[in-house]
């Protein structure tokens, strides 16, 4: 009975803790705002869309309102998957971006200084211009795996990668797709110089072809 008790007092001394402790919830309202970040001339950012749009200055709010405890967080959005049904019933095929979005692919570097290639599209779209893109190209296609994101490649001599071999790795990320050269073997990255050479081959297949498939007047 005892030992009940001593439970009974000690979690109600915790909640009374608890209790006493500052809500610091709303803190965030006095933030200094800053200026944006600034990049070096030979960098961009991949994605004009703020993930969180920030309300204009004096849209902000400043302080608790009145009767306000605390903030709270809002649900994430929902996800709607297509079914397989769904899928089939489309064919399979990759739905186009909406008229007027930019999918330009756009050549850069991870934060690591290895090159990659940013699809602001869809994953379906992404696989299917560098399905088209692989075949214009020197890169001979051994095998690939659509779930994983995989193209296993063949390479030339001239791109200096030993042995000839690579994996193509597409990869959702925030922005769209993200592509990436890995080597033939394990999930290592291959060489800086010989993934640029591969990437600049498809990247330039890539902007070739939208130019082609482009509607007249664009």
């Amino acid at each position: 009975m005892l030992r009940q008790f001593a439970a009974i007092a000690a979690a109600s001394l915790g909640l009374a803790a608890c209790s006493l402790l500052p809500n610091h919830s709303l803190d965030y309202r006095q933030a200094e705002v800053l200026p944006p970040m600034t990049l070096p001339d030979n960098m961009a950012f991949l994605g004009a869309q703020a993930l969180y749009v920030v309300p204009d200055q004096q849209d902000r709010l400043t302080g608790p309102r009145k009767g306000e405890e605390g903030f709270e967080a809002p649900e994430p959005p929902q996800l709607l998957a297509l079914s397989t049904a769904q899928n089939e019933a489309t064919g399979g095929e990759a739905a186009p971006p909406p008229p007027g979005k930019d999918t330009t692919p756009i050549l850069g570097k991870d934060g690591s200084g290895y090159p990659i290639i940013m699809m602001p599209v869809s994953y379906a779209w992404a696989w299917e211009r560098v399905t088209q893109a692989l075949t214009q190209t020197d890169l001979r296609v051994t095998d690939r795996n659509r779930d994983q994101g995989l193209f296993y490649l063949t390479v030339p001599e001239h791109y200096r990668l030993s042995p000839p071999q690579a994996k193509l790795k597409l990869s959702h990320t925030t922005n769209g797709v993200q592509v990436t050269v890995l080597k033939g073997e394990g999930a290592e990255l291959a060489a800086k110089d010989s993934s640029l050479a591969i990437l600049e081959q498809i990247q330039d297949k890539l902007l070739a072809n939208a130019r082609r498939q482009a509607p007249a007047g664009q």
